[in-house]
C-alpha cells in the first residue's frame, strides 16, 4: 500500500510536470492557509509559493484555494487530497532516508505539537534541553485545539499530541507514556489540617476543561455517588487554576506532577482526594501514517525517554 502511494506521488510528477517541491508547498498551504506564511516555513520567496501553487492549479485542473478576506480557503478537490498527500510525502521521505543514516544533529524541522499547559509544562522543559544538546535544528510550536485532537492529529495538520482521555480511533496510534494520580491543592493560608469529603463538597472550586468539555473525572465521580461540588470558575487552563488558588480560597484537583512543578513557586499545599479517582492516563498520540517517518519516530523516542519505559504510578 505504501508503495502504491509513493508511485502515484511519483506518476503525478512525472505526468503532470510538477515536482515534489510543488506537492509539499500544496501541504504547507493546506495547514497555514497563507502564502505568506508557507513562504516563511519552506524558505522560499511570495512569488515562488504563487509559481507554485498555479503549477499545482493548472496540473490538478481545480482552483485548489480561493480567497476568503486575509485567509485562503480549500476547495473540496484539495481537501479531498490532504490525506492522500500526508501518505504520499511521508513514504517518499521513507525511500529517500531508507539507505540513509539519521543524524538528530543536522536535522533541520518544525514539529506542531498538540499540548494543553499540563503537558507543556510537564514536557517542555525537558525536552527542550535535550533538543538543545541532540538535534539544535529543531523548533517546537504547541498548539491547543480544544476538543478536536483526533481530527487535527488525523488531518496531518499537527505531527502528534501530548495529554490525556485521547480517543483511539482508526489511523491513530496512541502511546501511553505515565499514570499521574490527581492531588488537591489549596492556598497555604487556607489550607485546613485535614481535608475530608464534606470540607471539599463545602468548598468553592476551579474547574480545568483543557478540551471545553462538560463534567469531567471529579464531577462524574460525585455524581455516581449522588454528591456535587461547586464550580465557580471553569477554565481551560491548569496553570490560571492554580494561579487563582494560590491568590484565593478555591480549590484546585489536578494531576500531580503538574502541581508539583507548580508548587515550588506558590504557596500552594496538597492533599490527597478525600474521594477515589482514577489516575491521568498521560500519553502521546500521532496519526499511524507517521509510524515509519525516520524523524518523527526519533522525536517520538525522544519524548518517551523522559518517562519510565513502563507508564508506572509516580512516588
Amino acid at each position: 500500500m505504501k508503495l502504491i502511494v509513493v508511485m502515484s506521488a511519483m506518476n503525478l510528477v512525472h505526468t503532470s510536470g510538477i515536482d515534489l517541491g510543488h506537492l509539499r508547498v500544496l501541504d504547507v498551504l493546506l495547514r497555514t492557509h497563507s502564502t505568506v506564511r508557507a513562504a516563511r516555513e519552506l524558505g522560499l520567496t511570495q512569488s515562488a509559493i504563487s509559481h507554485a501553487l498555479r503549477r499545482l492549479r493548472a496540473a490538478l485542473g481545480d482552483p485548489l484555494f480561493v480567497r476568503v478576506g486575509r485567509k485562503l480557503a480549500p476547495t473540496e478537490r484539495v481537501l479531498a487530497l490532504r490525506g492522500p498527500l500526508a501518505e504520499a510525502l511521508a513514504a517518499v521521505g521513507r525511500v529517500f532516508q531508507a539507505g540513509e543514516g539519521f543524524a538528530p544533529a543536522t536535522l533541520k524541522a518544525s514539529f506542531r505539537i498538540i499540548a494543553a499547559d499540563y503537558a507543556e509544562l510537564v514536557v517542555l522543559p525537558r525536552l527542550l534541553t535535550a533538543l538543545a544538546c541532540e538535534a539544535p535544528g529543531i523548533d517546537v510550536v504547541t498548539q491547543i485545539v480544544g476538543d478536536a485532537v483526533e481530527d487535527v492529529v488525523q488531518r496531518g495538520e499537527a505531527d502528534l499530541a501530548l495529554g490525556a482521555s485521547f480517543s483511539e480511533r482508526g489511523g491513530l496510534m496512541l502511546r501511553p507514556l505515565l499514570r499521574d494520580p490527581f492531588v488537591v491543592a489549596i492556598a497555604a493560608e487556607h489550607a485546613p489540617g485535614r481535608l475530608t469529603l464534606e470540607r471539599y463538597l463545602a468548598a468553592r472550586h476551579v474547574l480545568v476543561a483543557p478540551r471545553a468539555l462538560p463534567g469531567g473525572v471529579v464531577d462524574n465521580h460525585l455524581a455516581s455517588l449522588g454528591r456535587a461540588r461547586r464550580v465557580v470558575l471553569r477554565t481551560p487552563c491548569f496553570q490560571t487554576a492554580l494561579a487563582i488558588a494560590a491568590r484565593t480560597d478555591l480549590l484546585v484537583t489536578a494531576p500531580r506532577s503538574l502541581v508539583t512543578e507548580y508548587v515550588r513557586h506558590a504557596p500552594l499545599v496538597t492533599f490527597a482526594p478525600p474521594l477515589e479517582l482514577p489516575e491521568v492516563r498521560f500519553g502521546l498520540l500521532y496519526a499511524a501514517s507517521r509510524q515509519d517517518d525516520v524523524a518523527h519516530k526519533w522525536l517520538r523516542e525522544r519524548v518517551a525517554a523522559l518517562f519510565p519505559t513502563k507508564p508506572q504510578r509516580r512516588r
